[in-house]
């Protein structure tokens, strides 16, 4: 029974399903006559074809992981000669209906499709830059390469520090090991990695079965196709309270690789969730603390980070962070800002152009979306004209929603923020955001400093509010002072 059961495509055939292959997917005519065969075939029929990767572009071939994304990286300057052929049987004899049904069909594909091509190195950046500019030039090349490392770069590095102290830590992904930077923890710890394959759901659920049995597993997956395993998140993780700790990679907007692709839609669905733990940093050296304080904590844990490179920042020895805890950036008595990752720091500069028309503006760096620092955003919201939230995320029920549902209960209580309005900005709701340079997107959708500041000057409009001073250098009229430098 279990030699049976080894043989290719067994499961099918118990399950009453004729299988036929490993069928080469690279000889058309092959194909069209196996197709034809299969349809004589009575019953179900499952055909099972191997392709090789990048079939037919030699660059692509020489690089499957450079060419799986849109961005193409560097191509250089390869051999000339003939790329080897791929035949459908030997002798290229046809096969009949009756012939695939005996399985005369299993004939692999020669030059070791199997075997895995080599992991890109380096800072994690793509050599193209990111950039959706076709074969990139030498210095676009240079460009990416001295760009700091990515946001993925430093989650698997700190990841792979924790785990050499604390063994009981498993890495789980779901065919992206490369993308998720999990590459790099299976060449330390081969035997703490699991790639469950292109099924989401089950990397949840076996790192909730893990967690059970006293490990302490995380599980890597990019943010648009962790929505594929919500049902995993509530009923296996969240309702049996477990230490899962869930890096979402590639939140907020991705660019090239276009509308299924983007991270927007993940928050909402996880703020809704008990127990789940919502972060995400402000910079590359606070991910790094965020990821140990995910193991440090006995809940499930959401860490979210973009595809972006981190901005540089000096290097800090990582620290345990307090749970729902943020932090003030700057001071402000007009307006608040209150950001939830990376986008911090656009409205940082956000705030710098707002500072210059006379604003006196305030940044929190909230840390989390859930729990939310209430009491920060509240003592900080007091007296305020504005709170403006920020997320590269939709705002329907996201993190501005949450800062939103604080405000409004606070007003029922305290008059003091019933004149304190709340603009919500991140990704506009009810629409895809289609594929283009993430720098592209963010101007598009005005998530980009400019855009920022430029929201937040429409609504100081509607609400015909003006700030205490002027533009630096220029008075207010009926007011005496002169504005600081």
């Amino acid at each position: 029974m279990v030699v049976n059961f080894a043989q290719p495509g067994q499961l099918f055939e118990d399950l009453g399903i004729t299988y036929l292959g490993v069928i080469p997917g690279h000889n058309i005519r092959g194909l069209e006559h196996i197709f034809r065969a299969a349809l004589e075939v009575p019953g179900p029929v499952l055909v099972h074809v191997r392709t090789s990767k990048g079939r037919g572009y030699r660059p692509a071939e020489r690089d499957q992981i450079g060419f799986h994304g849109a961005a193409l990286p560097p191509m250089p300057e390869l051999a000339d000669g003939p790329t080897p052929e791929v035949h459908i049987g030997a002798g290229h004899q046809p096969m009949t209906g009756a012939a695939l049904a005996r399985k005369d069909s299993g004939v692999p594909i020669p030059g070791n499709p199997d075997e895995a091509p080599v992991e890109p190195s380096g800072n994690g950046n793509s050599m193209a830059g990111g950039a959706d500019m076709g074969t990139p030039s030498v210095a676009a090349r240079v460009a990416a390469a001295s760009k700091p490392p990515n946001y993925t770069y430093h989650f698997s590095r700190e990841l792979i520090d924790l785990a050499r102290v604390d063994r009981r830590i498993v890495a789980v992904t779901a065919g992206m090991p490369t993308g998720t930077g999990l590459h790099a923890f299976q060449e330390e710890f081969p035997d703490r990695f699991i790639d469950v394959g292109i099924a989401e759901q089950h990397a949840v659920a076996l790192s909730a079965g893990m967690a059970l049995a006293g490990e302490r597993p995380v599980v890597a997956l990019y943010s648009t196709f962790l929505q594929r395993a919500f049902d995993q998140e509530v009923h296996d993780v969240c309702q049996n309270d477990l230490a899962v700790v869930i890096a979402v990679d590639r939140a907020g907007l991705v660019g090239e690789d276009g509308t299924s692709h983007q991270g927007m839609f993940t928050l909402p669905t996880q703020r809704q969730l008990p127990n789940m733990i919502v972060a995400s940093p402000k910079d590359e050296q606070e991910l790094r603390s965020l990821v140990k304080t995910a193991f440090a904590q006995d809940h499930p844990f959401s860490l979210h980070y973009p595809r972006d490179p981190g901005f540089g920042v000096p290097v800090r020895t990582p620290q345990i962070l307090p749970i729902g805890v943020g932090e003030v950036l700057r001071e402000g008595s007009e307006i608040l800002i209150v950001g939830f990752g990376p986008i911090v720091d656009r409205g940082r500069h956000a705030a710098d152009l707002l500072e210059k028309d006379g604003w006196s503006v305030g940044i929190i760096n909230a840390r989390y979306a859930k729990p939310l620092d209430r009491q920060l955003i509240l003592d900080q919201a007091r007296g305020k004209k504005l709170l403006v939230t920020l997320e590269e995320s939709v705002v329907t029920g996201g993190f501005g929603t949450g800062v939103l549902e604080v405000m409004e209960e606070a007003r029922t209580a305290d008059p003091a923020y019933r004149d304190v309005a709340v603009r919500i900005v991140g990704i506009p709701a009810d629409k895809f955001v289609d594929h283009g340079s993430v720098d592209d997107l963010r101007r598009l959708l005005r998530l980009d400093a400019a855009g920022i500041a430029s929201q937040i000057r429409e609504t100081l409009s509607r609400l015909r509010a003006t700030p205490k001073s002027g533009p630096a250098g220029v008075a207010v009229a009926g007011r005496s002072e002169t504005p600081s430098a």
